[in-house]
């Protein structure tokens, strides 16, 4: 309200009246000149861990400290408004927010999403009506009805089926037919252009709607495509079958059976199995928006910064989809960004890099568990068996990764002597006249290099085998030389002198042996760990098996370490204990898990000597004759 707005009351003489008017309107120019509080507001549309939106925020939070020399404060909700769509979600979310933020003065509301505007708007209506809105990600008819000039300011995504049909003529050149895929198009006002393309695309190709339908039965049909065709992606929050998903998970699925190229619209997409896409680019938005936000924190009104549009897109193309679909990328646009396209070193050891194969795999599955150890507390928790062999698969995959550099010198020094020994079969093979015999026993040399180099490789399979619990017949003997067999490589280069006591004596139990070999595998490694601080010359492992009874085998692990605290014992096995710094704590949980499901024990106790010593038994299984 400005001092020509309010009316002077009558009977004040003039003098009276222009020193009224004067203090009406010094204080509506000292309120327009209060600064914008230093609070920003994001209400983001999708859910917390879907990766476009975490590309978004990094780019934002990135940019707003760069730009600003003073803190700024940033709070963040996610409404999760792709897999819960009725009006009962938002109400509850409204109300959420009013009852959260009674006491937090919001200088800037920043909804992302084409479906999150109104929403905000009216938050703000209720909570902050002096509040600045910056919006990212929305769409022209998402903004139509909006007045702009009520301090609102932002960034446009305008998507186009057209965009995304071309593109798919760069991939499939006498492209016939489109199929589509995601969410149906009603109700979303992001795919509003789409729905008034459609009918021009439809004239020009056939179209295939495969929206709505649940993800097996899209990844049924998109397994069996006819040739010349393309498939569109526009996201999938909740299938046909009311199956919720994030959109990159379900397009990885579908990607892995689609006998076709993939286009998208979404950047983090491209990488999950998607060929290219004309795409929004969550950094760009990012920036975009704090750009936005510090211009109005600097005091500059919203409504007078312009809205952007086709900035925020770009085209992006998948190297690897480029070559599985065989596509010349002289096709492509210009200025189109390829991504993941390997250096050129492949090209010219491709056979060196090969080898270097299997190594790789099993530092991918350790870093996998890795990234995942973020979720070990829930996992740890839940007691289900579905859960629990997931649980118990990563911590396999955990520690052969420990064991990858001696797996991959074991795996060297049979491949290094098959390959010296070709070398030499080729020049004896070359003289004039060729020594045939010698031929032969190189020839032999090499079949027990390869020999040698297979039973590595099967047992390292073995070991990562995934898959439910098989409980069959097994010699516990047997396990354990297995097991320590892999073990002595990493034993040596740890200078740990390991060996292995077994009974004479069959002993049969009824378990399953990767995960009886798993147990024996950390109970190993933990004594290795707990050995390192011991002089080298006292570094012994003992592996012992033997037949405690008539009904139970023992095996036991033992080391010369530093032993376990006495107050420690009880609880060693318990979720997520551990000493060690990069470790999970599920390894020795998830040993007892295995043991009391095959209808053992395990326990640990210390060592008079020095060390610990952990022990586990299980039932002898009687044999039975016909």
């Amino acid at each position: 309200m400005t001092s020509m707005d309010v009316k002077l009351p009558r009977g004040l003489s003039a003098p009276a009246r222009m020193l009224l008017a004067a203090c009406l309107a010094a204080t509506a120019t000292a309120a327009a000149a209060a600064p914008v509080p230093r609070t920003v507001l994001i209400l983001d549309q999708w859910e917390a861990n879907l990766p476009w939106y975490g590309a978004f925020f990094s780019a934002f939070n990135a940019a707003i400290h760069a730009g600003s020399p003073e803190p700024i404060t940033i709070f963040a909700e996610h409404l999760d408004l792709g897999r819960f769509k009725r009006p009962m979600h938002e109400e509850t979310l409204h109300a959420y927010i009013v009852q959260k933020y009674p006491d937090r003065d919001i200088g800037i509301i920043l909804p992302v999403g084409p479906t999150v505007l109104d929403f905000a708007l009216a938050i703000r209506t209720q909570m902050w009506p002096e509040a600045s809105v910056v919006f990212a990600a929305a769409t022209d008819s998402a903004v139509a009805d909006v007045n702009l000039a009520a301090d609102i300011t932002g960034g446009i995504v305008a998507l186009s089926l057209h965009d995304m049909v071309e593109t798919a003529r760069t991939l499939v050149p006498d492209l016939q037919r489109i199929v589509l895929l995601g969410d149906p198009w009603d109700g979303r006002n992001v795919y509003h252009n789409f729905k008034q393309e459609l009918p021009a695309v439809a004239a020009a190709l056939e179209v295939v709607d495969l929206t709505g339908l649940a993800l097996p039965e899209i990844r049924r049909r998109v397994a069996m495509l006819p040739e010349r065709t393309a498939i569109l992606y526009t996201d999938i929050f909740v299938d046909g079958a009311g199956a919720a998903y994030l959109p990159g998970d379900a397009l990885a699925s579908i990607a892995e059976v689609a006998n076709r190229p993939i286009v998208v619209h979404a950047e983090t997409e491209v990488g999950s199995g998607a060929a290219a896409g004309i795409v929004f680019s969550p950094e760009l938005m990012g920036r975009d928006a704090a750009t936005r936000v510090l211009r109005i924190m600097r005091g500059e009104s919203a409504s007078n910064i312009p809205l952007s549009r086709g900035a925020l897109t770009k085209t992006v193309y998948d190297w690897r989809q480029l070559q599985r679909w065989h596509v010349d990328e002289s096709r492509l646009p210009p200025g189109s960004e390829i991504r993941f396209r390997p250096p050129g070193l492949w090209e010219q050891y491709r056979w060196e890099l090969s080898a270097a194969g299997l190594v790789a795999a099993i530092q991918t599955a350790l870093i996998a568990g890795l990234l995942l150890e973020r979720r070990r507390r829930t996992v740890a928790e839940s007691t289900s068996r579905r859960h629990l062999e997931e649980v118990t698969h990563l911590n396999r995959s955990a520690a052969v990764g420990v064991l990858s550099a001696s797996l991959g010198h074991e795996l060297n020094q049979p491949l290094g002597a098959v390959l010296s020994n070709a070398e030499a079969a080729e020049l004896l093979l070359n003289a004039d006249p060729p020594d045939v015999e010698k031929v032969k026993a190189i020839l032999a040399d090499i079949r027990r290099d390869d020999q040698r180099a297979a039973d590595v490789i099967m047992r390292l399979r073995a070991l990562m085998k995934k898959g439910e619990p098989e409980p069959q017949l097994i010699d516990v003997n047997e396990v354990v030389r297995i097991i320590t067999d892999i073990l002595g490589a990493e034993a040596a280069s740890r200078g740990v002198m390991l060996s292995a006591d077994l009974d004479r004596r069959p002993l049969p139990a009824r378990a399953d042996a990767v995960h009886l070999q798993q147990v024996v595998l950390n109970l190993a490694l933990n004594g290795m760990d707990a050995m390192l601080s011991s002089p080298t010359a006292r570094r012994h492992m003992i592996v012992t098996t033997t037949l405690a009874d008539a009904s139970t085998i023992r095996v036991a692990v033992s080391d010369s370490g530093t032993g376990i605290p006495p107050d420690k014992l009880k609880g060693i096995f318990a979720p997520f204990y551990t000493t060690k710094r990069q470790g999970m704590g599920l390894g020795l949980s998830i040993a007892r898990s295995i043991i009391e499901q095959s209808g053992g024990k395990i326990w640990a106790e210390n060592r008079p000597d020095g060390g610990a010593l952990f022990i586990f038994t299980l039932p002898v299984v009687k044999e039975t004759t016909q």
